[in-house]
């Protein structure tokens, strides 16, 4: 019979298991329940497999049934009933594991402290979650690997970081290269901001902070940074302490060696008769065209939305012409940064830095510091003489019908123009030194036909002084020549891609190798720089090469440089 709650009024016992002993536990009957029988636990042990117990220890129990665990014997071998706890702790001390298996019958269920206790036995003393270990007893996960402890991180330093509010890497069309075409309606280099604007300001350094393995082992944190300031240049000053940069002046914003500048900035309509030539220190936009025979010079960058004729641009920055260069023969660009444009046909460019053209380079002549990368559905280059120092990549080099074109690679192109303008001067020397030495031998003929006039001998003297200052400077530009020469070697990152075919006719030199199509011309060919000869091999559009901007472009001071007044580059010898 049971009470109202469902419970049997009988007495009730448990025997099991635990930490080497058999434990034993009685609860009394209610009123007129059954008791608990000696016969009934010897009966469980005997199930068990447990040793006999001494029936005073099992009586003196019983008596008490207070329901409380009493060791009843010793029981070594129960360990095989025993649920068993396994912890691994990871390589690094960041994190431990527990695998428990289930315990069998007659054996009690772990406890959280017994798991917290097989953890500190293994060395585990930090970041344990006592949650987590009863959330897998209480659902009896047995027999899963469960992550029960982790290691806090340390928190290394770092440096302040500069937030800006203007885009640092606008008009590097070459991030977008490995996309798809270069948008050149969405391509800008100029970004106004307005005087006051902030331009950027310095996020707090991260302080370090130690970590703790699971084992309780402190994990230094990096603590040596590198300092970080930010620096205003013209038209931007400090402010907040040295924590943020402010416009103090309307124009555009960008970064000039490090430091934040604000520069002055002239918008116009077109650049004609109405405006004249324009010289500015800072950045242009021409809204519409340039017209025939005018020039622009900027110190900043200089962008055209639409065509440009036999005009002449210089820049200290970028150029971006959102059209292109028709010049005629006449047109000519030079800037300090990349040089962008839909097309360039007759014209004379020339970058510090990058050339990208989206469609064709036609009858002009080229330079480029570091690339020239044609990217759109035509990307042919036509009867053109480029010289770039780092890689050059395009669809069609070269013509059936058209003029040879000729491209120097891996070859920075001031020293180039530097081994022309030595032989040049070299030809002029030595065309000195023949008319020189002409006009010694036509003054002997003379004074051997008796003619004694003293200032023939004097003549004659001052001819071969002259001659004598003209055969050492012969031996000099000699000498510069050939170390010139000898550096004439291209850098073994730089290579030729062309994605469809060379021409037959067109020309290619690394350095001072040279690499010539074959009659029904190359298709799909990267062409490279090895070990004294031009390697060829196939260009597999799943493997697209990758370009590296860090081209080497120092040359050397003592090499000679190119005269001042020579007006850009002249490719052709």
């Amino acid at each position: 019979m049971s009470d109202a709650a469902g419970r049997s009024p009988d007495g009730s016992f448990d025997l099991y298991y635990h930490d080497g002993w058999v434990h034993l536990v009685v609860n009394p009957p209610t009123e007129g329940g059954r008791p608990v029988y000696r016969e009934d636990i010897q009966s469980r042990i005997k199930l068990l497999g447990a040793p006999r117990a001494d029936l005073t220890d099992i009586a003196t129990i019983i008596e008490e049934s207070d329901g409380e665990a009493h060791r009843l014997v010793a029981w070594p071998d129960g360990r095989k009933l025993a649920p068993v706890t396994t912890v691994v702790v990871a390589e690094d001390c960041q994190s431990a594991t527990v695998h428990i298996t289930a315990p069998k019958r007659g054996a009690l269920p772990p406890t959280i402290e017994a798991v917290v206790s097989a953890l500190e036995d293994n060395g585990v003393r930090h970041g344990v979650n006592r949650d987590t270990i009863a959330d897998l007893l209480a659902h009896g996960r047995y027999g899963e690997t469960i992550v029960v402890a982790t290691g806090s991180s340390p928190v290394h330093a770092q440096p302040a970081e500069i937030r800006y509010h203007f885009d640092p890497d606008r008009g590097k069309p070459y991030l977008q290269m490995e996309y798809g075409r270069i948008n050149l309606r969405e391509l800008n280099f100029i970004e106004n901001k307005a005087a006051g604007a902030l331009l950027a300001e310095l996020l707090p350094e991260v302080q370090p902070v130690d970590g703790t393995s699971v084992t309780g082992e402190r994990i230094p944190a990096t603590r040596e940074v590198k300092a970080v300031e930010l620096v205003a240049g013209a038209n931007a000053e400090l402010t907040d302490g040295g924590t943020a940069v402010h416009a103090t002046a309307d124009g555009n914003v960008r970064l000039q060696d490090g430091a934040i500048v604000v520069e002055p900035m002239v918008v116009v309509e077109n650049v004609d008769y109405s405006t004249g030539n324009i010289h500015f220190e800072g950045s242009v936009i021409v809204e519409k065209s340039i017209a025939d025979g005018f020039v622009i010079e900027a110190g900043g960058d200089v962008q055209v939305n639409r065509g440009v004729g036999r005009a002449t641009i210089v820049a200290g920055g970028n150029v971006l012409l959102k059209s292109g260069i028709n010049g005629g023969g006449d047109g000519s660009v030079r800037c300090g940064g990349n040089f962008v444009a839909k097309y360039v046909e007759g014209s004379a460019v020339s970058a510090q830095e990058s050339i990208f053209v989206e469609e064709a380079i036609m009858h002009s002549e080229v330079s480029a510091v570091t690339h020239c990368v044609l990217t759109g559905r035509r990307a042919e280059i036509i009867s053109s003489q480029l010289i770039v120092g780092g890689s050059l990549w395009c669809k069609k080099l070269g013509s059936i019908s058209e003029g040879a074109t000729t491209v120097h690679i891996g070859v920075p192109p001031e020293l180039l123009f530097t081994y022309r303008a030595t032989k040049k001067q070299l030809e002029e020397a030595s065309d000195s030194q023949e008319e020189t030495t002409v006009k010694i031998k036509q003054i002997e003929r003379t004074v051997d036909e008796g003619n004694d006039d003293p200032r023939l001998g004097q003549a004659c003297e001052q001819l071969r002084e002259q001659l004598a200052d003209l055969d050492a400077a012969i031996k000099q530009i000699k000498n510069n020549l050939r170390q010139i020469r000898d550096r004439l070697e291209s850098a073994k990152e730089s290579m030729l891609v062309v994605e469809d075919i060379i021409y037959a006719g067109s020309l290619v030199r690394f350095g001072r190798l040279e690499y010539r199509p074959p009659t029904q011309g190359a298709h799909a060919t990267i062409l490279r720089s090895r070990v004294g000869q031009v390697k060829e091999s196939g260009y597999n559009p799943q493997e697209r090469p990758v370009l590296n901007f860090d081209v080497p472009t120092q040359v050397d001071p003592a090499a000679g440089a190119v005269p001042e007044d020579e007006p850009g580059p002249k490719l052709a010898e």
